[in-house]
């Protein structure tokens, strides 16, 4: 049975009830062999997984522990990372395969442990390669793995039912301004990122070490602001500038860094490798937040009720997003019905 001694979620911010869950597990020693931890990415389903594998796996760092395999890089998962024998040159990222990782006994602790990030990455006959590990599974392995959605286009429902589902929630904002505060972000930087981050603490912390985001945000409010009430033209030009530099972040990070929109001089946008976020979801946050100021400036009239209603709009085109949609199409939907409330 682990030692759970000291708290090993200590640094993880939120997710109370997950944590009392997992916590109480450890305790025990009645461990699920498989978890999928489901939520929106940035709320701290990996940071969680580790701090489970870490108090698994006490005897060393879990960057050097033999017991210890990890795939959380970018981009989709070839298929020699899972499968038992690989048919080609073998694992490029790693020692073993998943599969032939798992029919291994421990080396030095009692348990190995396997952690999978956003398992959508695997197409859906890896995905079936996972699932007879999981139906077939060896004592003393735990696997956990990560999703953003439970749609069957993301995760098989097969995959889904073999495992132990923990639900991830947006972190409460004063949660998020403390958490940040103790890593030396100011207060009012941590309040402004806190209110941005929609109760994403990996997000915040991200942007925290990023001077134009808040800029970026500015800029993305000034661009929906331009879209009520001026010609069809407008909203649908927005669409597609998003959905552009949307294609060009996602390249640039499956190439191994990351791309994030920031205004230039003239106020136009140009991809910079290195920022944190998605443009599209970055967009979305800010025009949540005006949306917001603007429904709480005016409660109870037929202009407050309006600016809720675009609000819930919001967060169904995030939903949408989630769902595979395509997300020029979302965003075309979404900032036409701004265009028209106005």
């Amino acid at each position: 049975m682990p030692s759970v001694a000291a708290d090993p979620f200590h640094d993880v911010v939120g997710h109370r009830a997950v944590k009392r869950l997992l916590t109480r597990q450890l305790a025990s020693g009645r461990l699920a062999h498989a978890y999928l931890l489901v939520g929106e990415p940035s709320l701290g389903k990996m940071t969680v997984a580790r701090a489970l594998s870490s108090a698994l796996l006490p005897e060393a760092p879990l960057e050097r522990h033999p017991d210890y395999w990890e795939d959380d890089h970018p981009g989709q998962i070839k298929v020699d990372e899972i499968r038992l024998i690989p048919q080609d040159r073998g694992p490029e990222r790693h020692e073993q395969t998943l599969q032939a990782f798992l029919a291994t006994k421990p080396r030095v602790g009692a348990y190995r442990v396997a952690v999978v990030g956003t398992v959508g990455r695997l197409p859906d006959a890896y995905q079936n390669l996972l699932l007879k590990t999981l139906e077939e599974p060896h004592p003393n392995r735990v696997i956990v793995l990560t999703t953003p959605s439970l749609s069957p286009f993301v995760v098989l429902p097969t995959v889904v039912s073999r495992c132990q589902r923990l639900s991830f929630h947006p972190v409460p904002l004063p949660e998020i301004v403390a958490w940040l505060r103790r890593r030396g972000v100011p207060e009012d930087r941590a309040q402004a990122l806190a209110a941005l981050s929609r109760g994403r603490p990996g997000w915040a912390l991200r942007a925290a070490r990023d001077e134009q985001v808040m800029e970026r945000g500015r800029y993305w409010e000034r661009r929906l602001e331009e879209v009520f009430g001026a010609p069809e033209d407008v909203p649908l030009a927005l669409a597609a500038e998003l959905d552009g530099a949307r294609s060009e972040w996602r390249a640039v990070r499956r190439s191994g860094a990351a791309s994030d929109p920031r205004p230039q001089e003239n106020g136009e946008i140009a991809t910079d490798p290195g920022g944190p976020e998605d443009p599209v979801q970055l967009a979305l946050g800010c025009w949540q937040l005006l949306l917001r100021r603007k429904m709480l400036s005016d409660p109870g009239s037929p202009e407050g009720a309006r600016w809720a209603r675009l609000l819930e709009l919001s967060y169904d085109t995030v939903g949408y997003l989630e769902q595979n949609v395509s997300p020029r199409l979302a965003l075309e939907c979404f900032l036409l019905a701004c265009r028209n409330a106005s």
